[in-house]
């Protein structure tokens, strides 16, 4: 019969002490069994490789002057105040754009030149395997394909999926220093190989998206450029008009005004030609320009240390948590001996 542990609204460590004694030999089994499992385990379980690439996002050159800084954004259209564009990184790595392009990349395993479609996506029907979690995922995950998939979308599906739950991203938005990482199984290249393609697809991402709207500005300032041209030849126009059929103004206020109007139309159209056109040939090259604000800290590399944390922290910490369940399970079971109002 055991004896309480809390009762009468105190903690009697008599009880306690007598409940240690009753379960001293269960509780040393159960703790011998459980290191023996985890031994076994961590001998039989595949050894995993952490890769990790990091960068920062921030480099920028500086900017370059010109007239077009000094006028009004609205003379020249609300596009061109717009000199940078951002996206989020973590939104790109988990579109179906860069996942289906990383995944259907060749990549070298062994001896052989393989995508990630058919290395991973190959075991999208395979269910049988030693974790049950694993098992109810990759059954519900299968029951999810929409009627009429070929087996090579299916595997692309299941490959993608894979990706996406296994690159682990962080960012320091104080320093703008991101970091991209990655866990292998029983290959300690191949993680090293998809960080470098995944780099290499942001940098090239980012300078598409610069080369696009350097493109729609390009479009835009040759248009605007066109109207300040037919405006300017129209002003000097009406000047050479006003000219010729005005030869006498000195002692007209009126046609003096008028002629300083036209010639205020002159000077304006003229220097927004010139500067349009400096911006014009600003937006070519920039059209053509593969610079990006990315700036590689430590390339693509698998780390030479264990990132999952040594046998000994891991069995302390599992067998901890394990002891904790096993006692307030008998406690439960016995809450009535135990446990007194």
């Amino acid at each position: 019969m055991l004896k309480p542990i809390f009762s009468e609204n105190e903690i009697k460590l008599d009880g306690i002490i007598f409940f240690f004694k009753s379960y001293f030999t269960k509780i040393l089994k159960f703790n011998v069994i459980f290191i023996l499992l985890f031994i076994f385990y961590f001998l039989v379980k595949p050894t995993v490789y952490h890769s990790k690439v990091s960068f920062y996002t921030n480099y920028n050159e500086a900017p370059q002057s010109s007239f077009l800084s000094m006028l009004p954004a609205g003379m020249l259209g609300g596009g061109l105040g717009y000199t940078s564009l951002s996206f989020s990184i973590q939104n790109y790595l988990s579109s179906e754009i860069f996942l289906k392009d990383i995944v259907n990349e060749t990549y070298i395993v062994g001896d052989d030149t393989i995508t990630l479609s058919e290395k991973w996506g190959s075991d999208y029907n395979k269910f049988f395997v030693l974790n049950p979690i694993t098992i109810l995922k990759r059954l519900n995950f299968y029951l999810g394909y929409n009627r009429g998939l070929d087996e090579g979308s299916k595997k692309e599906i299941y490959a993608t999926s894979i990706l996406k739950n296994s690159l682990i991203f962080s960012e320091d938005r104080r320093t703008l220093m991101n970091a991209i990482s990655i866990n292998i199984e029983n290959d300690s290249d191949l993680g090293k190989q998809i960080l470098e393609k995944v780099y290499d697809s942001i940098v090239n991402y980012s300078s598409n998206v610069v080369n696009i709207k350097a493109n729609e500005k390009r479009k835009f300032i040759s248009q605007r450029l066109s109207e300040v041209t037919d405006s300017l030849e129209g002003a000097e126009d009406e000047m050479l008009k006003f000219s010729q059929e005005n030869k006498q103004i000195q002692n007209s206020p009126t046609l003096t005004l008028h002629k300083q109007r036209l010639q205020k139309n002159i000077t304006l159209y003229n220097q927004l030609y010139f500067t349009l056109s400096d911006q014009l040939e600003l937006a070519k090259i920039n059209e053509k320009d593969t610079t990006t604000s990315f700036f590689l800290l430590d390339a693509p590399v698998t780390l030479r240390t264990n990132q999952e944390g040594s046998f000994a922290s891991n069995l302390l910490l599992n067998l901890g948590l394990i002891n904790v369940v096993f006692l307030l399970l008998i406690v439960l079971l016995n809450r009535k001996s135990l446990i007194r109002q």
